[in-house]
């Protein structure tokens, strides 16, 4: 494979194409290239862990007018969370298998996990954008066009709002190269040529330009508002790929670009940014346990466990850069499994309310057991994976700025105030008298492979979690302040 990374973002979006003109049988395509794509990321998952010293895979290609270049890169940042992609991209087709959708569904999903995957190999910073704007074609097909009742508003809200925010990266990225030309006489975008320095007083300016157009994608406090729309009326999937994937583009983007670039001006905004996202992980928590729709208070629960990631990455410690982006992984693991089980009693029922069931655990054992497993992941319980990132984030925030560390743990105590009761009321309550629960058959074979999977890792992650720590260090050692 002489372009290995060129094949790893195109053989998606050549599956999307092929999709488009199947009709009937596009979702078998979609579930070839699905698992292409993921044997492909695994593939060099393992080619990272077979050989220690190959700590990043680079591609280079042609350079264009004003210094724009191909140049792809993969680091085991990279590689973690576009392996993520390809195995929640294989998950969403699994678990969409038996619905009644076009062709262009199965394209949609292609498409947005070839974006994202560009999204993580780009060294090129206008690569990189072009990457960035492209996700947001196919995640608004896929809540506009098979999205509940109220798709269309949620939609054009999420376009709006992340569009709005990728214009002031664009403006800051501009900026930065600009001030690079001027400086030096030569027009690049190349992460890695680029110097901040150059441009004197604009750089604050510049820093919360990325700052801004990352934390709506993240989403943070106070940019969040299009999140529990668009989550609540995209379909299961795409949930799943939103929560999943879409929302750690934001967590990627200082990771990559605005904490490298700006190390001094991030450390002196960690007050500010760091007081977000502690104020996220309260925040969405009490928002979570106002809500009586399933979907939208998991939909608020990504903005505290969002909140955790950032606290983790913004100290710059290794121990809270390390568990703040295995937290990543982790909550696209967790969050990811309670959206497709909402997904699966709303499939089942048209009902997703609190109150709409009750005493699921005597008629769906396997949906009760699955659903139980993966909320106590999510609330951190010690021994699933959800404990290991949160550990070492707060770890990390607490010997940098130890308030944000004990809001942080508030927000742990929080998560168990709304997920535990809302289990209790979904599947071990008494059935109310307008309860749909009469119409929930348990899972079926292949909806129970799919949570095994899931709930496989999480196990895992949460009983052995130094491989995976070990594996996202090493791109995350420069970093360490």
């Amino acid at each position: 494979m002489s372009h290995p990374l060129t094949i790893l973002w195109a053989a998606p979006l050549a599956g999307a194409a092929v999709c488009a003109f199947l009709g009937a049988r596009a979702r078998y395509a979609a579930l070839a290239f699905s698992a292409l794509f993921a044997g492909l990321a695994g593939a060099l998952v393992l080619t990272l862990l077979a050989n220690p010293a190959l700590s990043v895979v680079n591609e280079l290609g042609p350079v264009w007018a004003y210094g724009i270049s191909y140049r792809l890169s993969a680091d085991s940042l990279s590689i973690g969370l576009i392996a993520l992609t390809a195995f929640l991209n294989l998950i969403c087709v699994a678990a969409s298998w038996e619905l009644d959708v076009p062709a262009a569904y199965w394209a949609c999903f292609l498409a947005l996990a070839s974006a994202l995957t560009g999204v993580f190999l780009a060294r090129d910073l206008f690569l990189f954008y072009v990457f960035w704007e492209a996700t947001l074609v196919p995640m608004f097909f896929i809540i506009g066009l098979w999205g509940s009742s109220n798709r269309l508003h949620a939609a054009v809200k999420f376009f709006l709002f992340t569009f709005a925010g990728s214009v002031f990266m664009l403006l800051a990225l501009l900026a930065l190269v600009s001030a690079h030309h001027r400086a030096t006489g030569v027009w690049t975008w190349d992460l890695a040529a680029l110097d901040a320095s150059a441009l004197g007083a604009a750089a604050p300016l510049v820093f919360w330009g990325l700052v801004l157009g990352f934390a709506v994608k993240i989403p943070m406090i106070p940019l969040h508002t299009w999140l529990p729309d668009a989550h609540t009326e995209a379909p299961a999937a795409g949930s799943v790929m939103l929560a999943g994937v879409m929302l750690k583009m934001g967590v990627y983007g200082l990771l990559r670009i605005a904490l490298p670039l700006f190390p001094e001006l991030s450390f002196s905004a960690l007050p500010i940014l760091g007081g977000l996202a502690a104020f996220s992980t309260i925040y969405g928590a009490l928002c979570a346990m106002a809500q009586t729709d399933l979907k939208r208070m998991i939909a608020y629960s990504s903005i505290a466990h969002l909140g955790f990631c950032l606290l983790g990455v913004l100290s710059r410690t290794s121990q809270g850069l390390v568990g703040g982006t295995l937290q990543l992984v982790n909550h696209g693991l967790t969050t990811g499994a309670l959206f497709l089980m909402v997904g699966f009693l709303y499939e089942r029922t048209h009902k997703r309310g609190l109150s709409d069931f009750g005493d699921l655990a005597s008629r769906a054992p396997y949906l009760a057991f699955f659903f139980g497993f993966s909320t106590l992941a999510s609330i951190g319980l010690p021994g699933l994976n959800g404990f290991v990132g949160e550990f070492m984030a707060l770890s990390g925030a607490l010997s940098v700025l130890p308030i944000l560390a004990f809001a942080g743990v508030l927000g742990v105590t929080l998560a168990a105030a709304y997920a535990l009761p809302a289990f209790q009321a979904v599947f071990w309550a008494p059935a109310g008298p307008g309860s749909v629960s009469a119409q929930v058959a348990d899972l079926n074979l292949r909806e129970r492979a799919v949570l095994w999977t899931l709930t496989g890792l999480m196990l895992w992650i949460g009983l052995a979690p130094m491989p995976w720590l070990a594996f996202f260090e090493p791109a995350l050692r420069g970093l360490v302040r």
